[in-house]
């Protein structure tokens, strides 16, 4: 049954009139079973950035205060809004209300109406902002990613800042700490393990492995694929006294914590494994340093 209709205009960064470059950056739209406004946008506009990276953010933040400030006054006198046929000439209402239409960046597009489809109006928002605007979210869950690069970074600054700000320290001078190391457990079969270190009793090999994906089958694939690897060289480990130190880093997203989980149990039942989640890299650094260094 049809319930009745709502009205928006997508707020719209234009950053060249002559490419018609074009992108959405938040929302007004008009219920009018409860007869309230709503303004929809990213908390975050690392999207807009890394896309136009001089874009004045302050500026459009400063804009979007005013947004939920006017709203809120609106709302709070809802006669006003019998001034005006919502419906039909919302374009006008905007223009009127918030910001005029003119050739500056910051503009609102043509609105549009679309059909109530459930009387709960911020079921109905909460759809829009997924519609327009989790690309946000998903850029900045990419800028922020934590792959192996990363982990391998914060690693070695730690071993630098545990060795100490004023020491001449570099590990190929080290007879204890070598980075880049090469086995070859097969014939023509070279590994090369980021960070090795000589403990009293064994050869500790590094690996950063980041489980900071985006779907679970990615992570319990990522997970079968080092545990076949490690199990390939158990005998050769054994043999040579090496200890696999497995730098770890999880998931961003919450709901795939089991698959991570998973992924953990897969790895820590192989001898000759050691691992070390992201957030005690600090202290094992700092043990790299205490027993190579010496």
């Amino acid at each position: 049954m049809n319930k009745g209709t709502f009205t928006y205009s997508l707020l719209q960064y234009r950053h060249s009139q002559v490419l018609g470059e074009v992108l959405n950056i938040g929302l007004i739209a008009y219920f009018p079973v409860v007869n309230e406004l709503k303004f929809i946008f990213p908390e975050k506009l690392i999207r807009l950035r890394f896309a136009y990276p001089n874009v004045p953010v302050k500026t459009i933040k400063s804009y979007f205060r005013y947004f939920e400030q006017r709203i809120s006054e609106l709302n709070n006198a809802p006669d006003i809004f019998y001034d005006y046929d919502l419906k039909e000439s919302f374009q006008s209402f905007i223009k009127n209300e918030f910001l005029p239409a003119d050739s500056s960046a910051l503009q609102f597009a043509e609105s549009k109406n679309s059909v109530l489809y459930t009387p709960d109006v911020n079921h109905i928002c909460n759809q829009l902002y997924n519609l327009y605007f989790s690309v946000f979210e998903h850029q900045e869950n990419a800028i922020h990613k934590i792959d192996e690069k990363v982990l391998l970074k914060q690693y070695k600054k730690f071993i630098e800042i545990h060795a100490g700000a004023d020491s001449t320290f570099h590990p190929a001078d080290q007879t204890k700490l070598k980075y880049d190391y090469i086995i070859e457990p097969h014939k023509d079969a070279k590994l090369k393990f980021e960070v090795a270190w000589q403990s009293k009793t064994d050869l500790h090999l590094v690996k950063p492995v980041s489980f900071d994906l985006v779907k679970p089958e990615s992570i319990m694939k990522k997970a079968y694929l080092y545990s076949g690897q490690f199990l390939d060289l158990q005998d050769y480990a054994l043999s040579h006294k090496y200890v696999f130190d497995v730098i770890l880093a999880k998931p961003a997203s919450k709901k795939l914590t089991r698959s991570y989980d998973n992924a953990i149990r897969v790895l820590e039942k192989i001898e000759r494994v050691n691992l070390v989640d992201y957030i005690d890299l600090d202290s094992y650094s700092k043990q790299t340093t205490e027993l190579a260094l010496v």
